[in-house]
């Protein structure tokens, strides 16, 4: 049995993921399977994603045996083929450092049983031109610490200290997370009857409810690539809440949250003043005049329909446009500010490749540093 599944779903729209496996060939003594999950057959014919296998004899094509209805159900079919202990998912044009092994393996050794591991994962605009991009913020730490579970309650479900969306680095999208949990979450999502496009929400929604043991490590230890969020054509919504991704990544957030809650028989009330404040940050990241006043009207509408309306008045976006870029470089505190595009850095596995240089080895923190 693997230590660690690392799961790639490829979605019908996506490309093979040559670089990340290439990337995790580089480590072929690491214990890890390398599962690739093609949303059809032709999607694993058309991206011959069968000759991954020459490049690192861990990769294994798990091709769902029937049509898969979300990218929820295309992570579910991953997770069932995972072999290993630890279970992550990333995307084909993500990167993922190979020896996060190595941190698990240690963070039990001094804390013995844990459910899930996170760290901060950086986050690439694959899109950005060279010369108008913003400075990647690099932590320079690299301590691994227990976490507690009420505060990561407080952080996910009460949006204490959240931007748009909550803080939650556990889960299994760039986070790594027990088999035992994993099964226990997809089984949760399937008798829920949950099928939608944002399945690293819906697991961490999950993950923290149904998990009791959390450690994080500050070193990076992945970076993904990012898209401005993009509402589905057909959105979850319910008949008792109105706030669906219809409307924006806050309120499709908010949605997961309050099924998650209904199903345990409990009321998610989201921290009132929190959560309009996150919706008032994702309706401000709107840089184009229409956009911004269609999200504001639609969240609006849901905030008068949302515990009689007493929250509405809270609203009160000011449109900002194209906020500045923050081009900082060097040392600022606690953070190494870099050029998104150092060294010619066109994505995130160029990038990563780039600033893992001068990271502190896995190894080092491992062996050095107590939890």
């Amino acid at each position: 049995m693997a230590g660690l599944s690392l799961i790639i779903p490829v979605e019908s729209h996506e490309r093979r993921p040559e670089a990340l496996i290439r990337a995790m060939s580089a480590k072929p003594a690491v214990d890890l399977e390398i599962l690739v999950v093609p949303a059809s057959a032709e999607v694993a014919e058309r991206e011959d994603l069968g000759s991954l296998g020459a490049i690192d004899g861990r990769v294994r094509i798990v091709t769902p045996t029937a049509p898969v209805a979300s990218s929820l159900s295309l992570w579910g079919v991953g997770i069932d083929a995972a072999k290993a202990d630890w279970l992550t998912v990333v995307r084909p044009d993500d990167i993922f450092e190979p020896e996060t092994l190595a941190v698990a393996d240690f963070v039990k050794s001094k804390l013995g049983t844990v459910d899930s591991i996170g760290w901060n994962a950086l986050q690439i605009n694959a899109g950005a031109e060279p010369g108008k991009s913003s400075s990647v913020a690099i932590p320079t730490k690299y301590d691994i610490v227990e976490l507690n579970k009420t505060d990561m309650l407080k952080a996910f479900y009460l949006w204490e200290g959240s931007a748009n969306v909550p803080k939650m680095p556990f889960g299994i999208y760039h986070a790594i997370i027990s088999r035992e949990l994993a099964q226990t979450v997809l089984g949760s999502i399937r008798i829920a009857g949950r099928e939608h496009h944002l399945p690293q929400w819906e697991f961490a929604a999950r993950a923290v409810l149904m998990g009791e043991k959390f450690a994080f490590c500050s070193r990076p230890l992945s970076v993904m690539n990012v898209k401005a969020y993009e509402a589905p054509t057909h959105a979850l919504v319910r008949a008792d809440f109105p706030f669906h991704a219809g409307i924006g990544l806050t309120a499709a957030i908010a949605e997961i949250q309050f099924s998650a809650f209904a199903e345990m028989g409990a009321l998610w009330t989201g921290s009132q003043e929190n959560f309009v404040r996150a919706t008032i940050i994702d309706a401000m990241a709107e840089t184009e005049p229409q956009a911004f006043n269609d999200k504001c009207n639609a969240y609006y509408r849901a905030l008068t329909a949302w515990e009689g309306g007493t929250h509405a008045k809270l609203f009160r976006p000011q449109f900002a446009g194209e906020r500045p870029l923050d081009k900082r470089r060097g040392l600022h505190g606690n953070l190494l500010m870099i050029d998104r595009h150092i060294a010619g850095a066109r994505n995130a596995q160029e990038f990563y490749g780039i600033i893992r240089n001068f990271l502190v080895p896995v190894g080092i923190i491992c062996g050095a540093q107590a939890v």
